[in-house]
């Protein structure tokens, strides 16, 4: 056995989970698209593995005959994953919508997501998912099941695991891909949310059973609201929301104007939790790690510890829970100390978060995010040779700077820490430039200067916000000063961020933008890529002969 693993894994590929994580994808993907049942990929699944386990065992096989339909058992269990993963019981929702359509319904249920307060243009509203366990149509109740979005249009003390009935107008979701190629139908559906519960003003609203969800999803959500009433307590309710969403990942109070700034800039990525933030805590958890004499090894651990904790206090939402994963998944390859391969690891988290949901493959979110982490990886250090090719002395060392003076050291850094900058946010533009055009129906050229200035700038807001909430705990008097500094810093990055978006060519909205494009420019990127690996490949074997 370890001798095939050995042979599949690490005769050829140092990326095993690359080409895993791809052939998982395209059976995702496949069964998307195709109308074949759950029972006949099943069947050929099964097939699949029973042939690779003959090859395993037998005495005499061929590695690479036994990789190729490993590979098919892959593809066919990431069919039969997505496929499992949208079929529904006789009872649910969706097998008997025609039954609720013709007026007010009461269901039955509980409240099995974080219940916020948001605001809408008539007033306020409260938002929460109700996994639902019983209908009333025309005086009878029926058994059912399903998750239901709920707007309750009224003030009402309901909490997560609070068991509810409610009366009000179920719908499908409202589909917006007019607007853009963004379907909010399919958004929530991916999210197992198929309906939406209206509950007017006068609508009947009865709490039952209250404190019924599980302990842990309880204590996160209460520790979430707990730091969002510190933020809203020592900071304006703008700053609060800005705050709320670097830290903890709600949007829900970011003034709409300045939401519409950061989107035309193209840095709209940073005022929601991302691996960008993640990235930013991680360092932050480093910095103070050091100053404690811990192994290198502990440091990775304990970082890993608190980096799921942050994820706990953020409420463990999808964005912010994928990002965790991406980090501890890099965070760990350390831990082992085993030479790795980036693309690899970064493979293996997307591997891990289509297990747990592999309709996420369809979320704008988890593209962007992947395909920037990958550009990063594959174009970074090309950018940054290419500019020292063109300005050598950036290229010099330590002993070099010595020579160099002071002031001409420091000048020399200072152009060396630009021209990274530089270089990876053009990496990971080039990266999304196209998806975003697709989604958002706009190109931001803007975005390579933004991210030099608005990304330093919201690091010290989270760095500050972390400080904030800390002090907020331990020390109340020291939280006023830092509050004051983070208003500071918040006004400057906005105007900045108004600043770049006023800029000529700063952006330009699109009327139409068709996925072929798409196709298109990836294809290119990947052939490029191709030639440039097949051809630096020649060099080096002539180099060697």
């Amino acid at each position: 056995m370890e001798q095939f693993a050995e042979q599949i894994f690490h005769r050829n590929s140092r990326r095993p989970f690359l080409w895993i994580c791809l052939i998982f994808i395209l059976g995702i993907v496949i069964s998307q698209y195709s109308p074949i049942p759950l029972y006949v990929y099943c069947s050929i699944t099964f097939i699949f593995i029973a042939i690779t386990s003959f090859f395993i065992y037998a005495k005499a096989y061929k590695a690479d005959l036994a990789a190729f339909f490993l590979l098919l058992a892959v593809f066919g269990s990431g069919a039969v994953h997505a496929k499992n993963f949208q079929t529904f019981s006789a009872c649910h929702l969706l097998k008997h919508s025609g039954d609720f359509y013709d007026g007010p319904v009461l269901l039955e249920g509980k409240v099995i997501s974080d219940v916020e307060k948001r605001v809408f243009w008539r007033g306020e509203k409260i938002v929460f998912t109700l996994g639902v366990r019983a209908i009333k149509t025309k005086s009878v109740w029926r058994e059912r099941e399903g998750k239901v979005l709920v707007n309750l249009f009224r003030d009402c003390d309901i909490r997560y695991g609070d068991e509810v009935t409610l009366e009000g107008k179920l719908y499908r979701p409202f589909n917006f891909i007019n607007e853009n190629n963004f379907s909010y139908r399919e958004f929530l559906y991916r999210k197992g949310i198929a309906f939406m519960l209206s509950v007017k003003k006068n609508g009947f609203v009865e709490v039952g059973e209250r404190d019924n969800g599980h302990p842990l999803a309880a204590l996160s959500f209460r520790m979430k609201h707990y730091l969002s009433d510190q933020l809203e307590r020592y900071l304006s309710h703008e700053d609060a929301g800005m705050m709320q969403a670097l830290l903890l990942g709600e949007r829900g109070d970011i003034p709409k104007t300045v939401y519409e700034l950061y989107k035309l800039s193209g840095v709209a990525h940073v005022i929601a939790i991302s691996g960008f933030n993640i990235a930013i805590v991680s360092c932050g958890i480093f910095f103070v790690l050091k100053m404690f004499p811990i192994a290198r090894s502990i440091q990775y651990f304990l970082n890993i510890l608190l980096l799921i904790f942050y994820a706990f206090l953020a409420g463990g939402q999808p964005p912010v829970a994928r990002a965790t994963i991406m980090a501890v998944v890099f965070l760990l390859s350390f831990i082992i100390e085993r030479q790795t391969d980036a693309i690899n690891l970064l493979s293996l988290a997307a591997f891990v978060i289509l297990l747990l949901n592999p309709l996420v493959l369809f979320e704008v979110g988890f593209q962007l995010s992947f395909l920037s982490v990958l550009s990063i990886i594959l174009f970074y250090q090309p950018m940054i040779n290419a500019f020292y090719r063109c300005i050598p002395s950036l290229k010099s060392g330590e002993k070099d700077m010595a020579r160099l003076g002071p002031i001409a050291a420091i000048k020399v850094k200072f152009i060396r820490f630009l021209v990274q900058s530089v270089a990876l946010s053009l990496a990971a533009y080039f990266g999304v430039v196209v998806l975003i055009g697709y989604y958002f129906r706009i190109i931001t050229p803007v975005t390579i200067l933004a991210n030099l200035v608005i990304v330093p700038l919201t690091s010290l807001a989270i760095y500050l916000g972390m400080g904030l909430l800390t002090a907020g705990v331990i020390i109340p008097f020291a939280a006023a000063p830092i509050a004051a500094c983070i208003s500071m810093v918040l006004h400057l990055t906005v105007a900045c961020v108004a600043f770049l978006a006023d800029l000529p060519f700063a952006y330009f909205k699109l009327d139409d933008f068709s996925l072929k494009i798409v196709f298109f420019y990836y294809g290119v990127v990947v052939l490029a890529f191709l030639i440039g690996y097949i051809f630096k490949k020649q060099i080096l074997k002539e180099e060697t002969v």
